[in-house]
């Protein structure tokens, strides 16, 4: 006698793993996107793609902004 379930037996498809990938990194980018908002007074004097990628930057790496106390300059 088996305990398993049929649904315990379903291979994981690539598309379950990149819905997954998804709504796990949903809340850090949103996060990171209001920690760029709140302390974007570095990028005032930057423009164009310079602006684009410090604020790109700011929302991957809120985590060590935060934890680190490094300010961008």
């Amino acid at each position: 006698m088996t305990t398993s379930t049929p649904t315990e037996n379903k291979p994981i498809n690539v598309k379950d793993l990149l819905v997954v990938m998804v709504w796990l990194g949903l809340p850090y980018v949103i996060v990171g996107v209001f920690w760029a908002d709140a302390h974007h007074a570095h990028v005032e004097g930057l423009h164009g793609m310079d602006a684009f990628l410090s604020y790109l930057g700011e929302i991957v790496a809120w985590p060590l902004l935060i934890f680190s106390d490094i300010t961008l300059k």
